[in-house]
């Protein structure tokens, strides 16, 4: 029997012992279309797609494939591959009746997914890295080069300061950009996250189940207070696994599909396209790979004195409080290391996006970006939250460690390059656990990342290869995006 059959026996057993698993019946054939779609390497008009346009017009890569293949097809992505965000830093005061008008103006010139057809605004939208319009790599990097030092940045970024309560602007967090008509900007990135097993978190823990850890770290000593959003995303932004990767689709790819569209070029915001560019049959084989991918495993050391030494560092995972957050089992699912809960990271994470409860992730046709990347919108008679009134600008989930060996560079941005660099950037409810890892011996330290490093993705999965017959195109290296100064999008475009 197969490794799919065995999974599929396994979900018919679930579906029939309690509501909570969702059904999950697919043969191996549409799992291997699901598998060819998620590596072809998409091209703008592609044969593939002969109902839309193709690749793009805005995307961060070209294929799924490109940005989840670390460990294996499904895996996560290097820094390179970050999905790159552009926020507004609000400033306390900024909006009321006489300015609002112009102030969404503004951020619709600067890029029209800022403002949704109701009038409503986004702190902060996706900024994808790659374009099929060729004036785009020119305009993406003037807008992502950081600021230019000058009086009156110098005294933004003074103020900034002190709201933090920060010294030193080398610690600043934001990666501030272009200043546009008193509008500030700054730059946020998410690492790819690996997709396996990702069907069994879906699937195997209830709501109940999450919600059970929160209120026991209530009780917590070392200031450990979790709440739950989401199963899916740094910011726990999705609860849906298909819409989730639906909205990869369409977001990363510019793959629209029925329930989510891709996103407006800036430099062409009238465009939109009528159709779809996979068909739901297509959207249904893509989500059935990605639910058939594995989920990982610890591999111990064959030497005794190995396994003793990573057994060792497993104790100390948990007497130093890593466990509280990466609880290693969830309901069903074991050594998954994760409460799904988002934390208070630090100001070190400060993040230009807040996280906030996303209530709604059913499927509805058309759905836009910046709801699937998490950013929510907001009318202007709203709070516009600021640091010292909340903690959701340093808020993540708490991401599984299983296959964390084989899933490099670490933390939402990829800031991390070593298992170690990641456990000593932990801060806000973590620093407790930050600083008993501080004070442990070498020997100590080393057996808690030999453990870590037992945590491999799955042995079964392959590499990114073979892509659908026909189609051998590469990453379109004339349309590579690098970064630069000031200027909004279209008036970018226009002086060019």
């Amino acid at each position: 029997m197969t490794r799919l059959k065995l999974l599929l026996a396994l979900g018919a057993v679930l579906v029939t012992s309690s509501p909570l698993f969702a059904q999950f019946v697919v043969d191996d054939e549409t799992v291997a279309r699901g598998r060819e779609l998620f590596v072809h390497q998409w091209e703008p008009g592609d044969k593939l797609s002969p109902n839309g346009d193709g690749l793009g017009p805005l995307y961060n890569a070209t294929s799924c494939a490109a940005c989840h293949s670390q460990g294996g097809v499904g895996g996560s992505g290097s820094e390179d591959h970050n999905a790159q965000m552009l926020a507004i830093v609000p400033e306390p005061g900024q909006l009321n009746k006489r300015t609002i008008k112009s102030f969404l103006n503004r951020l619709k010139t600067m890029h029209p997914e800022f403002v949704d057809s109701e009038g409503r605004y986004y702190t902060g939208i996706l900024l994808h890295r790659y374009s099929t319009t060729p004036e785009y790599a020119e305009v993406h990097e003037k807008v992502t080069t950081p600021l230019d030092e000058t009086i009156a940045s110098r005294t933004r970024i003074r103020r900034m300061l002190n709201r933090r309560g920060i010294s030193e602007v080398s610690l600043l967090p934001l990666k501030l950009v272009i200043h546009d008509h008193d509008m500030q900007y700054a730059l946020a990135e998410r690492n790819p996250p690996q997709l396996f097993g990702t069907h069994l978190i879906a699937t195997m823990i209830s709501d109940a189940e999450i919600e059970a850890i929160a209120r026991q770290q209530m009780q917590s000593n070392n200031g450990v207070s979790g709440r739950f959003t989401g199963r899916f995303g740094w910011r726990g932004q999705l609860e849906d696994l298909d819409l989730f990767v639906k909205g990869a689709c369409a977001a990363e790819v510019g793959l629209q599909v029925q329930e989510m569209n891709q996103s407006k070029d800036p430099l062409k915001p009238d465009y939109q396209l009528k159709g779809t560019d996979l068909t739901a049959e297509q959207t249904n084989q893509l989500v059935a790979f990605v639910r058939s991918l594995p989920r990982p495993e610890q591999v111990m050391p064959e030497d005794p004195n190995e396994r003793s030494y990573v057994n060792q560092g497993a104790v100390l995972f948990d007497a130093i409080g890593c466990a509280e957050c990466h609880v290693r089992d969830v309901g069903q699912v074991e050594g998954v290391f994760s409460d799904f809960l988002l934390h208070d990271m630090g100001s070190e994470f400060e993040d230009p996006i807040p996280a906030k409860k996303v209530k709604a992730t059913e499927v509805t046709a058309g759905m836009t970006m910046p709801t699937y990347y998490g950013s929510e919108p907001i009318r202007y008679t709203e709070t516009f939250y600021t640091v010292e009134e909340q903690n959701h600008y340093k808020e993540y989930r708490t991401p599984p460690l299983w296959g964390v060996a084989d899933s490099a560079p670490y933390l939402h941005d990829g800031r991390a390059t070593t298992l170690r660099a990641a456990i000593e950037w932990h801060g806000g409810e973590a620093l407790a656990s930050t600083s008993n890892f501080a004070r442990l011996s070498e020997r100590e330290q080393v057996a808690i990342l030999k453990f870590l490093e037992t945590l491999k993705a799955p042995q079964v999965t392959e590499e990114a290869t073979n892509p659908i017959a026909g189609n051998e195109s590469s990453e379109p290296g004339d349309q590579k995006i690098s970064g630069i100064p000031s200027g909004t999008i279209k008036a970018v475009a226009v002086r060019k």
